[in-house]
């Protein structure tokens, strides 16, 4: 699902969320280690959005694709896993500012999911999951767009999906345990 025909279908069911926010909000309580059922994903995202369930029971089918694309993309060898944002032909304004909602939802998502930060994790997702957080924090004065400003935007939308995806791999990761491992 592209980000122009999720955000046809948020728009035509009334959601006042953008894509990037619900892109975000699903990827956050994917990576923290939740799998809904299809029949849950539409309870969860009333819950996490407060939206009207009919509003989210007529974009059902819809949602629960995004979900699953949402998995299957982060379980990709080929690390497929992208952020559902705006293309190039929309400003560089908007394209920050969808990428701030994309991380605070992301974080959202993530403590939705169970995950608590109770664990030990590695230092690299802590820097990761405080880096998100600056990032949904940032804004965009503007000026004249130059190239230097699309690139700062490129760097950072690639860091943005290389977090999630470390994120994703430590808190999803589960030892195998082979039989030459037991001690005896």
């Amino acid at each position: 699902m592209t980000f122009e025909e999720l955000a046809h279908c948020l728009e035509v069911e009334g959601f006042d969320e953008s894509p990037a926010e619900l892109h975000g909000l699903l990827s956050g309580r994917i990576a923290g280690g939740e799998r809904l059922p299809p029949d849950n994903i539409g309870a969860a995202i009333v819950e996490s959005l407060g939206v009207e369930e009919e509003l989210v029971d007529n974009a059902r089918d819809d949602l629960v694709t995004l979900y699953a694309s949402i998995i299957a993309s982060f379980e990709d060898e080929a690390f497929a896993f992208r952020l559902l944002l705006p293309g190039d032909e929309i400003s560089i304004n908007d394209r920050v500012v969808a990428l701030s909602q994309w991380c605070e939802s992301f974080l959202s998502g993530l403590g939705e999911s169970g995950f608590q930060g109770k664990e030990e994790l590695s230092d690299e997702v802590m820097t990761a999951i405080n880096d998100l957080g600056a990032i949904a924090q940032v804004g965009y004065e503007e000026d004249e767009e130059d190239e230097d400003e699309e690139n700062d935007f490129v760097e950072i939308h690639e860091y943005v999906r290389m977090a999630a995806m470390v994120i994703y791999s430590e808190l999803n990761f589960t030892p195998e345990v082979t039989a030459s491992s037991t001690v005896h």
